[in-house]
This record gives C-alpha cells, sequence and structure tokens, in this order.
C-alpha cells in the first residue's frame, strides 16, 4: 500500500481521473435513461426522430466506451490498485449485447432491439455507473 501511496501523489495524473470519474458515472447513467426513453418511443413508433436519437445515443455509448478505455490505461498505470474488470468489459458481455443490437438492426426487429436495451444494455449501463462510484470511492482513498 505504501508503493501504491507514493505513485498516486503523482497529482496530474490522479487528479485527471478522478475528476473524469465522476463525469463518466453521470455519462453511464444518462445514456441509461436515454436509451430507455428512447425504448419507450420504439414500442410505439417507428419515427425518424426515434431513430435519430437512437443513433445518437448509440454514438454517444461508442465514445464512452473510447473513455472507459482510456480511464482503465490511465488506472493501470498505479500498480496494485486492484479493482475488478468494469461490467461492460467483463467476459465479454457488452460485446455479445452490442452484436445481438446490431443483428436486430440489420433485421429490423423492434421489439428484439428494444428488449436488449431495456433488459440488457441500460442495467449494464447502470451497473457500469455503480463500478464508476466504487472506482471514485478507492481513488479517494488512495489519494488521501
Amino acid at each position: 500500500m505504501t508503493q501504491l501511496k507514493k505513485e498516486v501523489n503523482m497529482p496530474e495524473i490522479m487528479k485527471a481521473i478522478k475528476d473524469s470519474v465522476n463525469d463518466a458515472r453521470y455519462v453511464a447513467q444518462g445514456l441509461s435513461q436515454s436509451f430507455k426513453g428512447n425504448v419507450q418511443s420504439l414500442r410505439v413508433e417507428e419515427s425518424e426522430n426515434v431513430f435519430t436519437s437512437l443513433v445518437q445515443d448509440i454514438n454517444d455509448l461508442r465514445h464512452f466506451m473510447e473513455f472507459i478505455k482510456e480511464l482503465k490505461q490511465g488506472i493501470n498505470y498505479f500498480d496494485g490498485f486492484g479493482l475488478p474488470a468494469d461490467p461492460i468489459s467483463s467476459h465479454d458481455s457488452g460485446l455479445n449485447i452490442f452484436k445481438e443490437m446490431h443483428s436486430a438492426f440489420e433485421t429490423k426487429d423492434w421489439i428484439m432491439l428494444s428488449d436488449l436495451i431495456e433488459y440488457e444494455l441500460s442495467p449494464l449501463l447502470d451497473q457500469e455507473g455503480e463500478w464508476l462510484d466504487a472506482l471514485g470511492g478507492k481513488i479517494a482513498v488512495y489519494g488521501n
């Protein structure tokens, strides 16, 4: 733990990670809510507005996942931090959901897409938010 505390004293890296964790948690929660809202609309209508909003959410999710990848690389800089894998990346669960969503898009199976988003993706984003919250707590403990 002493070695980790010495490494955590690199203020610019730790500050960047600490500041971004709260933002990322907020983004995960927002994405989850936005996807849920789009699912409700998709179940009622298949309008251009619904699809435009859904495409925007998917693009935001892609950027979010890129950020999580960068965040994990930053955390890995600190040996011994010991945080479990984030829910989306662990066991390829996120990848499997994304593949199934892509397939539903290709076949225009809007019911399957809605179910995947509501029952798989949104809860996974909520778990990602919890993981980010735990990460923020761990950073606070080691940052002192």
